[in-house]
């Protein structure tokens, strides 16, 4: 944009400084009169510009929510897919890794309440595992990208350019 120097209006002269040809106080005024005209002309264009700048990155905005809600609804089937896959084919694995474990562990101890115990604990780190994963992975869901163009959108300049500095860090 115009600085403040650029921005203030123009020294006016008197008329005992008028040109030398003796032009009356008028002209001198028309002068003014058409330098404020051009300086509207010009705030009236930066703020066209200004006007066009927002509503193209609203545009943007628009398009990474659209983008971004594409994205988490992959992101849930394939959490729901994942979560389906693992209650089906590790199932059987897993039962059959605590049979064999439980079998052994009762071999070597005799006792049915540490072969429970035991199987129990590893069941229950199995469990822990799991929803560490599916945590994990339903994180990736979500609009931070959006929220991120918005706040660009609607915030002052100091707190963009803090953003873009924590961006790099």
């Amino acid at each position: 944009m115009q600085n403040r120097a650029q921005s203030e209006a123009p020294e006016q002269r008197s008329v005992q400084h008028a040109e030398p040809t003796g032009q009356p106080a008028s002209a001198a005024q028309n002068k003014v009169v058409d330098q404020a005209i051009e300086q509207l002309a010009e705030i009236a264009a930066l703020s066209s510009s200004v006007k066009q700048a927002y509503i193209n990155q609203l545009n943007l905005a628009g398009k990474i929510a659209t983008a971004e809600w594409q994205l988490t609804g992959r992101s849930l089937i394939i959490a729901a897919a994942l979560v389906v896959c693992f209650g089906t084919g590790i199932t059987l694995f897993w039962g059959s890794i605590l049979l064999l474990l439980g079998y052994m562990l009762f071999q070597l101890s005799g006792s049915l309440l540490i072969t429970a115990s035991a199987l129990v604990v590893l069941q229950f780190v199995l469990l822990i595992w799991c929803w560490r994963s599916l945590s994990y992975v339903l994180s990736q869901a979500g609009f931070s990208k959006t929220w991120q163009q918005l706040r660009l959108l609607f915030s002052t300049q100091k707190s963009v350019n803090k953003q873009q500095e924590d961006q790099q860090c």
